[in-house]
């Protein structure tokens, strides 16, 4: 016995050291980051499944990823998301349908280094079709990771996903932080949103809407005559704007079997609030740590000018004015080669572009793989479209929208978003981004 306990206690303490070393060598004793993988990790590498596919690729029956956030081959993904918990960083996939939650975990949307271990997630969320796993801390720059979601993940009801899925990207090689990823929920499908009824001016050639719009009562009027309950804008006085392929306009009186005008206003409310600064206007929004822009905010510049920073020329970011917004000339946003960049601006009041002519107006431009789809802007209260504009990016505005003669949007513009908002044509042509009607560049 007491040449056991001999020999026991040199073996106790070598035990110790070693345990020491290796919490040492990890990291341990820390904030629970590991400083090699930027984030909690499990111990055993992680094996994509076989035959998963990209996300937008599946032919089998069943539930589908249609998009993620980043893309599959994206080389330049910032490392964290704004306003994730300890700098974390937010990977979203969008579900073409309504999921169960209750399948969406960690055991089935998983984030790995890539041909290593996998993280372990801060939380792993869903809602309105869109799963988002948030890393507990920064992704380190320049590496590689890859997304899964596999296994028993189903819909509302319980069809599981026809395949599973897998895509990786590669952070940029600069630290940097992207807006979180706006969820337009149910209105994502929407080009036209209003409170307050709707008003065409009889302008030729006649307003034409690519994509689906709500009227939400007690505004389903257009030019002051109710709509029809067969998914159109009905009479309209004679001048009804004109809806291309199957778009319909879905209110109180028609809902085309799908989901309700209220509850797809419900989920627009939820997605303005959560663009909006925390001490709003109108209302305390989710969305701080912009970067102040000029009161009393002119943007852009004439065609030709320098690029100037904060002036006519913006990079991915939050950017907030605490009073209006107003564009002359081009507004360019350069995404630096990321197609997932996103670029919120913040209004506490106006939002809009100045009048001009079919020779010399006021445009967004769009470079090194912007998208218009990646791009908000919050109006505290209206939104004016100048005389022949060309406007990129989604318009949510608390109140009223009015587009001027011949302004067009690359972009949904939602009017009545927080309040009462009528919204008025004249000549115009509005575009959900990727519709199969909108113009080829609207993306």
């Amino acid at each position: 016995m007491k040449s056991l306990q001999h020999h026991a206690k040199p073996l106790i303490w070598f035990s110790a050291l070693l345990i020491s070393a290796l919490v040492a060598a990890c990291g341990g004793g820390g904030q629970g980051r590991d400083p090699i993988f930027g984030a909690g990790v499990t111990a055993a590498a992680f094996v994509p499944p076989t035959g998963a596919v990209t996300p937008g690729a599946c032919t089998a029956a069943g539930p589908q990823v249609t998009t993620s956030n980043p893309t599959d081959g994206n080389q330049s993904a910032t490392t964290s998301t704004s306003g994730v918990a300890g700098g974390g960083k937010s990977i979203t996939a969008t579900f073409n349908q309504a999921m169960n939650p209750a399948t969406i975990t960690p055991a089935t949307f998983t984030l790995a280094l890539a041909g290593g271990v996998a993280l372990v997630p801060a939380s792993v969320t869903y809602s309105a079709n869109v799963a988002t796993l948030n890393t507990s801390s920064a992704l380190l720059a320049n590496t590689s990771y890859t997304a899964v979601i596999e296994g028993a993940v189903t819909n509302a009801a319980g069809v599981t996903i026809g395949c599973n899925y897998v895509w990786n990207f590669k952070t940029a090689a600069v630290a940097a932080a992207a807006p979180v990823p706006v969820n337009l929920g149910l209105a994502a499908g929407f080009g036209i949103a209003a409170t307050a009824g709707v008003t065409n001016t009889p302008t030729l050639p006649n307003t034409t809407i690519n994509g689906n719009v709500v009227l939400v009562d007690p505004g389903t009027s257009c030019n002051g005559v109710t709509i029809d309950a067969a998914g159109g804008f009905g009479l309209c006085g004679g001048d009804a704007p004109a809806l291309t392929g199957s778009s319909k306009v879905i209110s109180s009186l028609f809902t085309g079997g799908g989901p309700t005008a209220t509850a797809i206003h419900n989920d627009l409310q939820a997605a303005y609030l959560s663009i909006t600064p925390p001490a709003g206007p109108p209302a305390a929004g989710s969305l701080g740590g912009a970067t102040p822009i000029a009161a009393g905010t002119t943007l852009g510049a004439p065609t030709g000018n320098a690029m100037v920073q904060g002036t006519n020329y913006f990079v991915p970011g939050v950017y907030q004015s605490i009073t209006s917004i107003m564009i002359t000339g081009d507004l360019t946003l350069d995404a630096k080669g990321d197609p997932n960049a996103a670029f919120i601006f913040q209004s506490s009041s106006t939002v809009g572009t100045a009048p001009g002519s079919v020779g010399s107006h006021a445009r967004i431009l769009l470079v090194n793989g912007a998208k218009a789809s990646n791009v908000f802007w919050q109006a505290g209260t209206s939104a004016t479209l100048g005389t022949a504009s060309e406007w990129q990016g989604n318009i949510l505005a608390g109140a009223s929208i009015t587009m001027n003669t011949g302004a067009t949007s690359c972009g949904r513009l939602f009017a009545g978003a927080f309040t009462a908002g009528a919204f008025v044509f004249d000549s115009n042509v509005v575009s959900v981004p990727g519709n199969a009607f909108a113009p080829p560049t609207c993306q």
